[in-house]
């Protein structure tokens, strides 16, 4: 027998929810604690009558895991992450900037048309 961990929340008193982790379209709901619980097993159960849950092992020829560490003893990373870091900043400013404007020109325009309606 298989064991699943279960996220049981209370909705301010008023019921349960237990949430199958992991899964988390495979929920019951009850008036207890008990019957969220009971719920939960009996949709997890119905699920996994149905299908089966498997493990896959990524194989170290993996794109990704080649790629992995590639860059642990690089001289450079930290400059590099840096040079990033600051581009985003500047990208950011740029935006700002770009904002301010058009919550300005919004202002202007709501001043102006209500100055013209009076």
């Amino acid at each position: 027998m298989s064991s699943f961990s279960i996220l049981l929340e209370s909705n301010q008193g008023e019921d349960f929810r237990a949430t199958v982790l992991g899964l988390p379209d495979c929920y019951g709901q009850g008036a207890t604690r008990e019957a969220a619980l009971a719920h939960a097993k009996q949709l997890l159960a119905e699920r996994l009558s149905v299908a089966e849950i498997v493990a896959i092992d990524l194989s170290p020829q993996s794109k990704a895991r080649q790629m992995a560490g590639n860059f642990k003893d690089d001289p450079h990373w930290d400059e590099f992450q840096g040079a990033i870091a600051e581009y985003r900043r500047e990208l950011d400013a740029e935006l700002e900037a770009e904002y301010r404007q058009m919550d300005e020109a919004e202002r202007q325009q709501r001043l102006s048309s209500g100055q013209s309606a009076a």
